[in-house]
């Protein structure tokens, strides 16, 4: 009973993330221990003082990222998940934070997330073969926590580079962590979805669409008609741009 009512707080808790729920009922924060997480971050090297210009190609930023990364998320990681399917597709697909799951699998979106997505994509004639997909960050987080500054500045660029080396004509960002890491967004999905965005830097401009995610799916059937009206406009910019 108790292993089943906190799943349902985490649902929930999940849910109000994902919902845009950004207000506490108290002033002071609940503290459970006064250690500082100074073993998480004891190693963080910011991307910044090596520049990621030098990378032409996913396979040399996978290494780099492999090997030269020093990041307590990756300690604490049984697998560096990178980008997977077809690297010469232009449709690009930002997931969430691996989840403790997908980093034992080592793998993005598993089990009945991965058999949903599936679906969601077959419902609109497309495979894991029209496109490649990504998480936002390589590794989990403790807890399923949200990211730190430090992380943010670390694992960040990582997922920019690799948007600039794939080139998409559009973005799904399929969850509400890409909103928020890599559109550096405060709302929630559930009120950008349905949406096209522009996901630009000095480099790259490109359109974005949010979708909600399968876990939310799951969790929340009730949006699988939007997520469907989603889908539709997914597919009409695809056909605008040529990429069928």
């Amino acid at each position: 009973m108790i292993q089943s009512n906190m799943h349902k707080i985490l649902n929930d808790l999940k849910w109000q993330i994902e919902a845009g729920i950004d207000e506490v009922i108290s002033d002071e924060p609940i503290i459970f221990s006064n250690e500082k997480n100074s073993k998480e971050n004891k190693k963080i090297k910011n991307v910044s003082s090596k520049s990621l210009d030098q990378f032409q190609n996913i396979n040399d930023l996978n290494n780099y990222l492999k090997n030269s990364i020093e990041c307590e998320l990756k300690d604490i990681s049984k697998n560096s998940i990178s980008i997977q399917g077809n690297l010469d597709s232009k449709i690009m697909i930002i997931t969430n934070i691996p989840s403790p799951e997908e980093d034992k699998e080592g793998k993005v979106l598993v089990d009945e997330n991965y058999d949903l997505f599936i679906n969601i994509l077959s419902s609109i004639n497309l495979s894991l073969n029209d496109l490649c997909i990504a998480p936002i960050i390589p590794w989990k987080t403790p807890g399923e926590r949200e990211l730190k500054e430090d992380e943010i500045e670390l694992l960040i660029p990582l997922v920019e580079k690799q948007i600039e080396i794939i080139k998409p004509k559009i973005l799904i960002l399929l969850g509400a962590d890409p909103i928020k890491y890599l559109l550096k967004k405060d709302e929630g999905i559930l009120s950008l979805r349905g949406n096209f965005i522009e996901y630009k830097n000095d480099k790259i401009n490109i359109i974005c669409l949010p979708i909600l995610a399968p876990d939310f799916l799951i969790r929340r059937p009730e949006y699988k008609r939007e997520t469907w009206n989603d889908l539709l406009m997914f597919l009409e910019k695809i056909k605008e741009l040529n990429l069928l």
